[in-house]
């Protein structure tokens, strides 16, 4: 269960100047929570695809503010709150990698053991860690190697997770060349708000964002780019993407759809420009 933020532009930009201060302030301090490893990946106007991990709080960590200051015009980087039994090391660190995709998942799947029968056997072979996360990025790698499609990978995965395993937030972000892809997909998975309590000494005590909201996804746009975060990070002027729902930011297409999760159908569209203007 972790935090997440995503970000591509029409220019390249960094994360730190993208978020206000009190923005990336929020994010850091997350990390007092959310303090088992943290990781990055971004690219740069369609060279390789750069990826940064580390087991540190992001808060303790200089490399976190030098990664924030690299300039790129996609991004995501993912804040680790380890579920219990996935050991803390660098392996089970977010963004994982294959190819040029990269993955970050917040959630926790029940049953997650039950995916490894859903896997091929090469898919079993690439798996680094241990963690239910990567079993969830090589069920979507080998969908979209299917399908030859994303959006109908994602939902094809999603789909066999709630069956297969059952509750569980599946929200994830997703990035290859040019693409940047944020997925809500939390169900009826409850809110960790009594677990953070115990941890953190009352329900006082918790960081904004983490009540009944903790697995919202939320987006902005402002000066060309398009930012999505997990709740905790941005205040006003973030929208809730909706729960079931696929943002997905494809710079050779030109544009910003988001589908309906469960029949890919494109609610709205923002298109990408020196302005990015909502439709």
């Amino acid at each position: 269960m972790c935090r997440l933020l995503a970000f591509a532009s029409s220019d390249n930009t960094t994360i730190e100047s993208l978020l206000t201060p009190e923005e990336f302030d929020n994010y850091r301090k997350l990390s007092e929570l959310h303090g088992d490893g943290w990781g990055a990946a971004w690219q740069t106007n369609g060279s390789s695809v750069q990826q940064a991990n580390s087991v540190e709080r992001a808060i303790d960590d200089d490399n976190f503010l030098y990664i924030s200051k690299k300039s790129a015009n996609i991004g995501i980087v993912h804040l680790r709150w380890a579920t219990t039994g996935f050991p803390v090391c660098v392996e089970n660190t977010h963004p994982f990698a294959a190819g040029s995709w990269r993955f970050a998942h917040n959630g926790a799947i029940a049953n997650s053991d039950r995916l490894l029968n859903e896997l091929s056997p090469a898919r079993r072979v690439a798996l680094n860690g241990t963690t239910d996360s990567e079993m969830y990025f090589q069920l979507l790698l080998e969908n979209i190697e299917k399908t030859g499609d994303v959006v109908t990978a994602i939902q094809a995965t999603v789909k066999t997770i709630r069956k297969v395993c059952g509750l569980g937030s599946l929200n994830c972000l997703l990035l290859s060349d040019g693409r940047m892809i944020a997925v809500q997909a939390y169900g009826e998975t409850p809110s960790p708000t009594d677990s953070l309590a115990v941890q953190l000494g009352g329900i006082d005590k918790l960081p904004i964002g983490h009540g009944d909201e903790y697995y919202h996804l939320r987006f902005t746009v402002r000066d060309g780019s398009i930012l999505v975060a997990s709740t905790g990070v941005g205040g006003e002027g973030w929208e809730d993407l909706g729960e079931d729902s696929i943002i997905d930011v494809n710079f050779a297409r030109g544009d910003v759809k988001i589908h309906n999760l469960s029949d890919g159908d494109v609610v709205r569209t923002i298109p990408l420009s020196p302005t990015i203007a909502v439709e």
